[in-house]
């Protein structure tokens, strides 16, 4: 994915001006939009992960260790650089005493 900007957004940046989202979201090419949304499902999904392991006050080591896997997997899974099973899932809200609930919407 590109990291270029058109000069307008460049120079406003350098500025350190608002740009409007919509102006920087036309900016990237089709391909790029489609990665960052698929990217963002991810982030959400590590987002959520996260936010429930520090409400328990559990630590990557110790989430890991309750589903049997490497912390290194857990830092991977919050930081959306890892996709996660079904199962996983399934084994996460077990170990948390948590239900998994999906929905589409």
């Amino acid at each position: 994915m590109s990291e270029k900007h058109p000069q307008s957004i460049q120079k406003a940046l350098i500025k350190r001006e608002l740009v409007p989202q919509e102006k920087v979201w036309r900016s990237y090419s089709q391909k790029d939009r489609e990665e960052i949304l698929e990217r963002v499902r991810y982030l959400k999904a590590a987002m959520e992960l996260r936010r429930l392991r520090k409400r328990l006050h559990l630590s990557q080591e110790q989430l890991a260790k309750k589903i049997a896997v490497k912390r290194e997997f857990i830092s991977k899974v919050e930081s959306g650089r890892q996709n996660v099973t079904l199962e996983t899932l399934y084994r996460i809200a077990q170990a948390t005493g948590k239900q998994l609930m999906l929905s589409f919407r």
